[in-house]
């Protein structure tokens, strides 16, 4: 069934592979599965079975060479399919069990057995079923909170190790639009070690814009290998998926292997391994089509991401070429910046300081402009770009927010504020202009010291990847006082023609914030929700035909 949907790209230093990784080596293979999950044309029962064989085909393609494979989020089973995912043992769930046949579903089983036969950690995301009173491993009791149904459900990530056997399962915490599902009676921390001397945190998806796990996982517990299961909403300037996973590496100091769901049409793509502020080993954004695709990406990865070796090969630039088609949120509160228009000025230094709130920062600039085609005729630009600065509230659902602080550069359609934050769509290629060049871009800023906070380069080209470390230079000095301020500054290293955001991003994770905007802050995010939630209801109708 996975026939011309499944590829298999392997980014490597060497070759062969020749087999999983010996526990004394310092670099261990992985491989993240960018997935198209089957969402309609039949009914619940086939399109399990078509999303299964899919993955065993995938497993298959690997041949032996991974020591783990990552699947994404909601990519695998339905609420009309659902499974018991037992507690960690030793117990191969591909050998007979003596849990009941109804519990534990039969697709574990072969997913189970397929992880024996390539000798892999196998990583995948689903759907649960815990009854009432069972499996009872938190410190309530669970009972008391028991749905009217008489069971929970719970988005959960299964680990199996290469015999087969649960070595991890985690809940996912920060549940995102998923009204249907539970929570834990507390917040689960997820690690499991393997036998290629590797410690690997994990979390789902929306986790990641939190301290808890997925920022607890690195500060708390020092784990520097993460991964991530996501279907991801991507949105822009800020947050698309590719971007937001490389720039949490890169603050981080992390390995991560992120497995993103293959919706495009839905804006929702994104997977790709990351090795800290080296940059990305592998990715894949789908923006060039509706349709997704089912593909294999494959990287050698340093036990630590801060080992320099020739044996890890960074993916290469991606300037280009520019990717179009993705339908992506944009942020709510660009209108809330204070910005300004950039000067269409030919080769002089720009400098500008904006501030908000408690956030300074300083922007200097440089352009490239192309040759007007005749002298008195205007001039299209394919985009024009602001410069902006914000502190403040970033509410997601329910009580769910944290505080971000932004300075950066990004990309407009118009002088409007309105304009900014949108891809131009390949409908509007009449304009035939080349874009506009950065020849020197610096962006720098003092950011507030929190005790719980991340700081990220957040950088994006057309092509929806984030810039390399060959294409930058980030740079934090932290000061002694804790009241005090980090000055942060992001550089590009080389001329740039196709940015669409080039900035420093600050998550805050336990600040609140009250700058008189958050009505309008929590209304523009309402409308954003409403759309999401559509698409969502939509999605999951499709899902549990």
């Amino acid at each position: 069934m996975c026939g011309k949907w499944c590829t298999l790209l392997l980014w490597l230093t060497v070759a062969p592979l020749g087999g999983s990784s010996a526990a004394s080596t310092d670099y261990y293979t992985a491989g993240v599965v960018e997935f198209r999950p089957a969402i309609s044309g039949a009914n619940s029962t086939q399109l399990l079975e078509e999303n299964l064989t899919a993955y065993l085909e995938l497993i298959s393609l690997a041949n032996g060479t991974t020591d783990i494979i990552v699947f994404p989020e909601a990519t695998l089973n339905s609420l009309l399919q659902l499974t018991a995912v037992p507690q960690p043992s030793s117990q191969s769930l591909c050998h007979k069990q003596t849990v009941a046949a109804t519990e534990v579903a039969e697709f574990m089983r072969q997913l189970a057995c397929a992880a024996v036969e390539a000798q892999t950690y196998l990583l995948f995301n689903v759907k649960e079923r815990e009854e009432c009173g069972n499996d009872n491993d938190d410190d309530t009791d669970t009972d008391n909170d028991c749905p009217p149904r008489g069971y929970r459900l719970y988005n959960t990530n299964v680990v199996l190790d290469r015999s087969g056997a649960i070595v991890s399962r985690y809940r996912k915490w920060n549940l995102y639009l998923e009204p249907q599902l539970n929570r834990t009676a507390k917040p689960e921390i997820a690690i499991f070690e393997t036998d290629f001397n590797v410690m690997f945190g994990h979390f789902v998806c929306f986790d990641m814009l939190f301290y808890t796990p997925a920022q607890e996982l690195v500060e708390r517990y020092n784990i520097r290998n993460i991964i991530v299961t996501k279907m991801f909403n991507s949105e822009l300037p800020f947050l698309t998926a590719s971007q937001l996973q490389q720039g949490w590496a890169w603050g981080n100091n992390v390995n991560l292997l992120a497995a993103g769901a293959s919706l495009p049409q839905g804006g929702i793509t994104g997977s790709g391994i990351y090795a800290g502020q080296r940059g990305a080993l592998v990715r894949r954004m789908v923006g060039d089509a509706t349709v997704g695709v089912r593909q294999l990406l494959v990287a050698r990865v340093a036990r630590w991401p801060e080992l320099a070796s020739d044996a890890v090969t960074p993916d290469a630039e991606r300037a280009g070429p520019v990717q179009r088609e993705l339908p992506m949120l944009q942020v709510p509160q660009l209108q809330q910046f204070t910005s300004w228009q950039v000067p269409l000025i030919n080769g002089s230094l720009q400098q500008r300081r904006l501030c908000h709130s408690d956030l300074c920062c300083d922007f200097e600039l440089s352009l490239q402009l192309p040759p007007k085609e005749a002298p008195h005729v205007a001039q299209h630009y394919e985009y024009v770009y602001r410069l902006g600065v914000f502190v403040g509230q970033r509410r997601y659902e329910q009580e769910q927010y944290s505080v971000i602080r932004v300075c950066g550069l990004f990309a407009c359609h118009n002088a409007s504020v309105e304009s900014c934050g949108q891809l131009r769509q390949a409908a509007e290629e009449a304009w035939q202009a080349a874009p506009l060049q950065f020849n020197m871009l610096r962006v720098s800023g003092e950011f507030v010291q929190r005790p719980h906070r991340l700081l990220m380069p957040s950088t994006l080209s057309a092509s929806l990847y984030a810039l390399q470390a060959t294409e930058l230079d980030w740079s934090l000095l932290q000061a002694a006082d804790t009241a005090a301020t980090t000055h942060v500054q992001l550089q590009l290293k080389k001329p740039h023609s196709q940015l669409l955001t080039f900035g420093i991003y600050g998550n805050y994770f336990d600040e609140q914030h009250d700058d008189g905007g958050g009505a309008t802050t929590a209304g523009g995010i309402g409308v954003v929700i409403g759309w999401l939630l559509l698409w969502q209801l939509l999605l999951h109708c499709l899902i549990s035909q």
